[in-house]
């Protein structure tokens, strides 16, 4: 056999293995997607009115890396990296979901890395505004609850006759305590026109003025979303107990409860509109206020992709206090005795 056969004799078998294998390799999927969103806003809070380009009115502009692999027998390997920025200057923002998981239909999925905690995956879906930037319960009634944690192992049941289970843990801070150690249990039941969740929270910190001392928080929730063709109404419950920190800034014992009432309506595909009020029960601690917060905004799709919007919002106050809830974490230090507002215009574009 001469050089140029011995070639193609090696080759053939080299081009038919590769052949087999192209179906299983297809089957690993990388994908790139996410949003820049960007608004011009005018805001009155922290003793002034500031007018400015936001990044981020309708959704955190970011960039998702996602791979999705198929094993096999309903088995599928999944790998999301998401890197957020600010959309007025390019800069790096907080850290997102990063998670490696596997799962099935008949088994469910488990996940570790950072993402959501199990109630919060359950409440977005109720929040009208699906978590902008002035949802009232992302900044009034989740102003103190745990909601994205790093460092977590995460279950999602299968769903079994409209129920489905999702537990979450985090080991917490890497020295040794429990500090931001969080537990989360949801169960929620969804239908074709309703949606019920309830979940509980247990989050442990260390208390600020006494690092020694390691403290806890319980949340409780409970809401549900009513679909009545192109209209949804939507409800939430919350109830607090316990201490409360953000380190280094502020650390405190707190508890009360929150009611949220919310819709959104769809004219058609393009075209929605939705609002959201949430009122805040804090009486026992002086250096917060009883607060009503609320929001509606309207959006005008250029395409499947692209969407004009305006929102509006504001936080009323029932008296002075230390700490005051925000209309936007943009502008998350109102003073004592402010009321803060805003309304932002901008484009959302999605791909």
């Amino acid at each position: 056999m001469n050089r140029k056969n011995t070639t193609i004799a090696r080759c053939v078998p080299a081009a038919i293995a590769a052949w087999a294998l192209a179906p299983t390799l297809a089957l690993a999927q990388v994908t790139l997607s996410g949003f820049v969103d960007l608004n011009l806003e005018i805001a009155k809070s922290g003793g002034g009115t500031q007018r400015s380009l936001v990044s981020g009115g309708l959704n955190t502009s970011r960039l998702q890396f996602k791979s999705v692999e198929d094993l096999g027998g309903g088995l599928k390997a999944t790998a999301v990296h998401e890197l957020t920025f600010r959309a007025d200057s390019g800069q790096a923002g907080s850290p997102r979901h990063t998670y490696v998981a596997l799962g099935s239909k008949e088994w469910g999925e488990l996940s570790a890395g950072r993402r959501d905690l199990p109630s919060a995956e359950m409440y977005g879906y109720i929040d009208p505004t699906f978590s902008g930037d002035y949802s009232p319960i992302s900044n009034t009634l989740l102003y103190f609850a745990p909601w994205r944690e790093s460092n977590g192992i995460f279950y999602t049941s299968p769903r079994v006759a409209n129920l489905q289970a999702r537990i979450g843990t985090t080991f917490g801070r890497e020295d040794g305590s429990k500090d931001a150690k969080a537990t989360s249990i949801a169960v929620d039941y969804w239908n074709k026109d309703l949606y019920l969740m309830a979940a509980f929270d247990r989050q442990y910190r260390r208390d600020l003025d006494s690092p020694e001392r390691m403290r806890h928080s319980s949340d409780h929730y409970l809401g549900g979303v009513y679909s009545m063709g192109p209209l949804d109404l939507t409800f939430l419950y919350h109830r607090y107990n316990g201490y409360y920190a953000y380190p280094p800034y502020v650390g405190f014992a707190s508890k009360g409860n929150d009611v949220q009432l919310g819709l959104r309506y769809e004219f058609n595909a393009l075209q929605r509109v939705f609002a959201s009020v949430v009122r805040k029960n804090d009486r026992p601690n002086a250096a917060l206020s009883d607060a009503t917060s609320w929001v509606a905004g309207y959006l005008h799709g250029l395409s499947k992709r692209t969407d004009l919007y305006t929102i509006v919002g504001a936080v009323h106050h029932a008296r002075d206090s230390e700490l005051r809830f925000p209309v936007s974490f943009n502008h998350a230090t109102p003073l004592s005795n402010e009321n803060p507002r805003g309304v932002q215009i901008g484009m959302r574009h999605k791909f």
